[in-house]
This record gives C-alpha cells, structure tokens and sequence, in this order.
C-alpha cells in the first residue's frame, strides 16, 4: 500500500489528535509553560478561586471582588475533578487554545484554502503571543474559541426549522459568555445582529433572535460581571510588540515598542483591504469587528485576536500579491510568501526559545515580583497577616492567604486608618497615577506605616495594629 493512501486514509480528526500530543509534549519538554502560581491573569485566578472555593465548600473573599466573567462556567471541570491544580488550569487552556486554532483551520479552509490554513495556524500556534496567553490563563484563547464557536452555533440554528431550540440558547450563552470576556466580544452579538437584519428567514424570527440578543446582553451589561483590569484607552503599538516579542509592555523600550507598529499596519492594511470579505463572513466580521471594539482596551486578548486576523487574512492578501509577479515557476508564484513565512517563523522561534528561558531562569515581571516579596513577608509575618492588593486573584494564588480588594483614598488619615482595620498589608503600583490618591492616603500615615518594598512593580506597606502614640510636646 502506498504511503499516499495510507495518509489518505487517515481520519483529518487523528492527524488533529496527535498534533495536539505533539504541540503540548513540546510546551512542556521546552519550559514553554510557566506552572508556578505567578504570571496569571487577574480575571482568570478570580474565576479558578470561586469555582475552587465552591467545589471545596471553603468560604472564600472572591466573592466580594465582584462576579467574574463567565471563564467560570468554563473552568466548572477543573474545580470538580482539579481543585487547587495550576498545572490542570494550564493544560486545559493549552486544550482550549488547540481548539479555537484548529476551528480557525477549518473555517480558514473552507473561505480560501488549505495552504492558507495551514500557514496561519501555524504561525499562530507558534506565535509568542499565544504563549503568552496561554501561560497567563488569559482571555484571548477564550475569545477566539467563542468567535469560532458563535459562527457554528449560527449555522447550526438557522439549518433548524423551528425558532426556538437548543442551538437559540446555545447562542445566547456564548453572547453572554463573550460580553463578560472582554469589550472586544461585544462583537459577537453585534455582528449576530448585522446578519440578522441582512439575512432574516423570516420575519418573526429575525425579531425573537434580535430581542434574544439584546435582553441578554443588557442583562450581562446590568451585572457588571468580567472586564477585571484591563487597561482602558492604552495605547495599541507596545501591546503589539509584545505580541511580537514577547517582553512584558513594562519592559519594553522605545524603540522596541515601535516594532508594534508594523503588524499595526498590517493590521489596518487587512481591514482596507479585505473588508469586502470580512464585511460578508459571520467570522471574518466578528474579529475584524472585535478588533476594532476591543482598541478602546488594547491588551493582550486583543493583541491576540489582531494577530490572528494579520495571519489568516494577511496570508491571504499576500498570496494574492505575490501572483502579480508575472513569472511561471515555483519562485513567481510562492517566493515572496516564502521569504515571508521564513522570517516570521524565525523571529517567532526565537522569541519562544527566550520565553523558555525567562521560565526556566524563574524571571517575573515586575509586578510578580512584588507579588513574590510579599509571599515571602507573609510566610514571616505569621497568622494574623491579611493584605489589601491591586491584585487581590493573583495575590491570593501566590501568597496562599485571604486578600481584600484596595480600600478607596481618604482625606482624613485616622479615617483611612480605622477603615484598614485587620489588615496588615497593602500593595499597590504607586506609580499607576490612578493610585495617586490612594498613595497619598498611605503616605499621610506617617508613624502607623512601614514601607516593606519600594519596587518597579509597585509598593508594600506594613500597618500598625494600632495607631502610634502623638508626639510628646
């Protein structure tokens, strides 16, 4: 039997299993995974603490930091069966991550081809922020899971002759699961809702997925649940170099951050120029919308999200470029994708293979490095610490001890001294200028406040248990 056959032969679901083994063998043979408690997103130790916590029956203060988005609904079997296992969280999002690339593979290769599948995935896989992403248990593989999914469901529930069904409900799930991730998944029901009005049936079903769409989402928007810390109206080019790089934004130079620029422009130049077919492709609108949404949050979610919108439609416009060259070989007609595609994933292996080793070093960012000076000072403090944290998720991961949300400034500093009652700790980034107040609050304790550390990632000070003594005259 020839080999050709053979491969023929074999289920595409296999090939996707054993690139699956594959992938994740290589993410943890090569360090490319980071399985200590630090560098975690803020929202996801948010979500894993309430589900622990709710598997355990531990009260929990989670609960007081707000609701969560709607990861929680997704990391359900991770408190069931891995309570308290990082590594699972970990593994799991790697799980999640393959399956929202190989969805973006089969909808890349049913819109264009094959060969442009397998470029953008690829690259994708490879690309450092994906890894990034992945080691943070962030929002962006979720994201792009849901825009995948969502373009499914839709297809799904439209084949269906009645109007409501299990597929109508499932729709409305992952909306409210989209809103909750991130402002870029305001996308999904406004795209829903464009196709919709473009493309109805039938009238009186158009208006029960419309009003399906709109209640939910007003009901998602009315509990403030998800959007935990993101960095509102920051400035897009140093999250693209990080994309890129791999470097956290904080330690990126100037010059560094201007790499950001160039997958910037790719990015408008895909939304120009192929915004025929992204207008026109329920997918397509969705990250090209989501893109777009999501500017007025620039992070990593969204890096990741623009990154694999250059990498599948990029790859597309540039294959069409490198047509125009009029030469009839194999050099005129695939060259410049080639060159391309040579230097990208270079750069991208190189950058994963600095990334290994930050995780092998043990290198924190700065703010995990604060993190990890209070970890210490809470295992010599004793029983009795309890700290007030910027970053109370990330800090009860690390620290392994109850952390309160940072109290609000106040003028009066026996005031703000009275309402700081049982805690011993606080820690925040003084030079955030939305801390401003806070650290002038802090700084007016004067006696009844020791500063612990004063580090690039922020500050940690120590309170009295009770106020010092006035100064004898």
């Amino acid at each position: 039997m020839k080999l050709d056959s053979v491969i023929a032969r074999f289920d595409q679901r296999y090939w996707a299993l054993l690139l699956l083994v594959a992938w994740g063998a290589v993410l943890i043979f090569f360090d490319l995974v980071n399985f200590t408690p630090y560098g975690m997103d803020e929202g996801a130790t948010r979500a894993l603490l309430l589900d622990w916590s709710i598997a355990d029956q531990v009260a929990h203060p989670v609960v007081v930091f707000g609701m969560p988005d709607f990861r929680a609904l997704m990391f359900i079997p991770l408190g069931v069966y891995w309570s308290g296992s990082i590594v699972a969280a970990k593994m799991f999002t790697a799980l999640i991550t393959f399956l929202a690339i190989w969805l973006l593979y089969s909808w890349s290769k049913q819109s264009h081809s094959d060969e442009v599948a397998l470029i953008g995935s690829g690259l994708l896989l490879i690309a450092p922020i994906t890894l990034l992403q992945l080691d943070a248990v962030g929002v962006g593989p979720y994201l792009l899971l849901i825009f995948a999914l969502a373009r499914l469901v839709d297809q799904k529930y439209r084949a269906q002759d009645r109007a409501v069904t299990g597929w109508y409900f499932t729709q409305l799930l992952l909306i409210a699961t989209a809103v909750t991730l991130h402002p870029a998944g305001l996308a999904v029901p406004a795209v829903l809702a464009g196709f919709w009005l473009k493309n109805p049936i039938e009238l009186k079903r158009r208006n029960q997925v419309l009003m399906g769409i709109g209640l939910t989402v007003t009901v998602i928007l009315v509990m403030q649940a998800g959007w935990i810390s993101l960095a509102w109206l920051s400035n897009p080019l140093p999250v693209l170099g990080t994309a890129v790089l791999g470097l956290d934004p904080l330690e990126l130079t100037a010059r560094e951050a201007m790499i950001g620029a160039l997958p910037f422009v790719l990015l408008l130049t895909v939304l120009v120029m192929d915004w025929r077919f992204l207008s026109s492709d329920v997918l397509g609108a969705m990250l090209a919308f989501g893109v777009v949404i999501g500017l007025i949050a620039a992070d990593g979610a969204w890096a990741m999200a623009a990154i694999a919108l250059v990498l599948y439609r990029g790859t597309v416009l540039l294959i069409k470029a490198n047509s125009v060259i009029r030469l009839r070989n194999f050099i005129g007609q695939r060259g410049v994708v080639l060159l391309t595609l040579f230097i990208v994933t270079t750069l991208f292996m190189q950058v994963d293979q600095g990334h290994a080793r930050h995780n092998q070093l043990d290198v924190l960012s700065p703010e995990d490095e604060l993190i990890r000076t209070l970890a210490h000072e809470a295992e010599t403090y004793g029983e009795n610490f309890r700290v007030a944290s910027q970053w109370p998720g990330r800090t009860m991961f690390a620290v392994k001890r109850a952390a309160l949300p940072l109290p609000p400034p106040q003028d009066d500093a026996t005031k703000f001294f009275q309402q700081m009652k049982g805690v011993t700790h606080i820690m925040f980034a003084h030079n955030d200028p939305n801390n401003a107040p806070l650290a002038r609050s802090v700084a007016a304790l004067s006696g009844n406040a020791e500063t612990v550390a004063l580090q690039a990632g922020g500050v940690i000070v120590k309170l009295r248990t009770a106020p010092a003594a006035p100064a004898v005259k």
